[in-house]
């Protein structure tokens, strides 16, 4: 399917590319302004680090692992150091096309990771990397869900710390809340069923720990009103052109009840 270019509904099987280039706000840019106007604004585009490698591996092996192969494939284990070797991997090169080369080690860890959690694989029935494009206060937004139970939006997340108090700190440093807010209006906003939002949260290191996050009516909101919060200064920085550092005007003073 072609992504539109922006037209409210629900759309299945588009490509991240795809989805990426419909012209709408996101639950990224609500959370990235409500830090730092002056870096929503101007930070250039990201390059593919580590971490970000082995969250794409992981939530293919997890949401779509039948699209594994389309996207990635496993480095073969060649001695370069030889002339049969180095041989070997020029061939290996030339039957990768557009594909990402991961190591073994790599897919083996997202594999287990995944054993962990199997139980909560999503199920035939359900629909994985679900494409919601959707008004919200008069502004085109667009989600993309994990995946959806037909009956809650599932986010996988993967940590340093899956514990209540970890996975609380991280909620706050990146604001889930805001993103879990936002993926249920843009559900109510198309008429799909939507009972509340829930983290699987999972700890990178073996063994792999996890644990099943969800939030409470007053913090959906609470993070409705940041959203809201958010929008209104996207809108006001666009309208004035003006993207402060942090919002801020002039000197900053810092009183001696700051200190600690």
């Amino acid at each position: 399917m072609i992504a539109p270019e922006f037209e409210v509904g629900i759309y299945d099987n588009i490509p991240y590319e795809d989805y990426a280039a419909i012209p709408a706000y996101r639950s990224h840019d609500l959370t990235a302004v409500i830090k730092c106007p002056y870096t929503w604004k101007f930070k250039k585009q990201v390059e593919q680090t580590p971490a970000m490698l082995e969250g794409r591996v992981q939530h293919t092996l997890f949401l779509e692992e039948h699209n594994f192969d389309k996207e990635f494939v496993v480095q073969p284990q060649i001695d370069r150091r030889t002339k049969a070797g180095k041989e070997d991997y020029e061939t290996f090169l030339n039957t990768v096309g557009e594909r990402t080369v991961i190591s073994q080690d790599l897919y083996d860890t997202c594999l287990e990771r995944k054993g962990v959690v199997q139980e909560f694989v999503p199920k035939p029935t359900d629909m994985v990397e679900l494409t919601v494009c959707f008004m919200w206060h008069d502004q085109p937004f667009k989600a993309r869900l994990d995946w959806y139970d037909n009956e809650y939006v599932w986010d996988l997340k993967t940590c340093v710390d899956a514990s209540p108090r970890g996975f609380i700190r991280a909620v706050n440093n990146f604001n889930y809340h805001m993103q879990a807010s936002l993926y249920i209006d843009a559900c109510k906003a198309v008429n799909l069923k939507c009972e509340g939002f829930k983290f699987l949260a999972q700890e990178k290191k073996d063994p792999y720990p996890y644990a099943v996050y969800t939030l409470s009516d007053e913090s959906i909101k609470y993070a409705q009103a940041r959203n809201e919060q958010a929008l209104e200064k996207i809108l006001k920085c666009e309208a004035e052109k003006e993207y402060r550092p942090f919002g801020l005007y002039g000197e900053q003073v810092i009183e001696s009840t700051d200190l600690y």
